[in-house]
């Protein structure tokens, strides 16, 4: 198998496990948002991404003493934003519905992910056959983003809203430009994690000269990137918790479960980061224009798939399945000309 072919095979693995890192939030009743997704953030921001390196980063210390101070600024720069992204992305779901915050903020994250790359790293490939099939598919891949975002409005519109007097204490009714601003944050601001990847080359070509190898390589980047985003996450979690006086439920009886649930996602969501960056490492200088937009893809697919499992389109008509299978279809196309980009000179 080529190693343009390992790097797909990675970049769908490390979808389907983004996809599915949120499914446990569902049997965490008992706990607030706060509680659930603070825990896993401190795992799959902290815990995991240094553990990690430790493990395949030899003399770490010394590494990190050595890199260049304007790289690592740039990740630690990259992970802060995109630290503040995860809440607007948390917020829009509050304000719009997952569906339609989902496509659109992934959306914009696949496109500024796979294009800023490409104009800024490689501007040479954009006039060739393979620079046009990369914006084919990243046309395709917004194209089937925008199907599931109208396939989540008219789901959206066949449920009853709850009333003002039905929001619980303290909660207030975000109007939809406000939510479709926060929204549009979030996307703006997710594919930061890409762009410390892509930027943070220097730190990953010095890992190979220390002998960590190819697959192996990214973890120097993502974690410091991701551990600064766990700065702004933790404020806001903190914020939540003095808010609604959340902290105690940590010791609420029979919920010691809850706290593997929070591990299992952070272990879900950061192995899914560190396998995306093995596979852009295969993909080489590629890797971050043909990567990502593959990875999104996966994601978006299996969060597809796991709201018809879990009963999200319930009671819904035939009209709004009909469009979402068609984005998924749309988005799977998009797929499949960005793999067939990898093949062009």
């Amino acid at each position: 198998m080529s190693e343009i072919s390992i790097g797909i095979l990675l970049a769908a693995l490390a979808g389907v496990l983004n996809g599915s890192f949120a499914a446990p939030t569902k049997y965490a009743k008992r706990w607030n948002w706060e509680n659930i997704w603070a825990v896993w953030a401190v795992v799959g921001m902290l815990l995991f991404p240094w553990v990690l390196v430790f493990v395949t980063v030899p003399h770490v210390a010394a590494f990190y003493a050595h890199a260049a101070a304007r790289t690592l600024w740039l990740v630690i720069i990259f992970g802060i934003g995109f630290g503040l992204a995860q809440i607007f992305f948390g917020l829009g779901i509050a304000a719009i519905g997952i569906s339609l915050n989902f496509a659109i903020a992934i959306g914009l994250s696949t496109a500024l992910g796979s294009v800023v790359p490409l104009v800024f790293l490689q501007p040479q490939t954009i006039p060739t056959p393979k620079g046009e099939t990369i914006f084919l598919g990243v046309g395709l891949v917004l194209v089937g983003i925008v199907l599931c975002a109208i396939a989540g409005r008219e789901k959206e519109k066949e449920f009853q809203i709850a009333p003002q007097s039905e929001l619980k204490e303290g909660e207030k009714r975000i109007s939809f430009k406000t939510g479709l601003i926060i929204c549009i944050l979030a996307g703006l601001g997710s594919p930061l994690i890409n762009f410390g990847l892509a930027f943070g080359t220097p730190l990953t070509e010095r890992a190979l000269q220390l002998g960590v190898s190819t697959a192996s390589q990214a973890n120097v980047i993502w974690a410091p990137l991701v551990s600064a985003s766990l700065v702004p996450y933790l404020i806001y979690c903190i914020y939540l918790w003095r808010k609604n006086r959340s902290f105690h439920r940590y010791a609420l009886p029979g919920t010691g479960v809850y706290w593997v649930f929070g591990a299992v996602m952070g272990v879900l969501w950061f192995g899914s980061t560190a396998i995306y960056g093995a596979a852009a490492s295969h993909l080489q200088a590629i890797g971050p224009i043909l990567g990502w937009p593959l990875f999104m893809s996966s994601i978006i697919i299996t969060s597809n798939i796991w709201g018809f499992a879990t009963g999200e389109w319930k009671g819904t008509t035939r009209k709004p399945r009909t469009i979402v299978l068609s984005g998924i279809f749309v988005l799977i196309l998009g797929f499949v000309a960005l793999a067939f980009a990898t093949s062009l000179k």
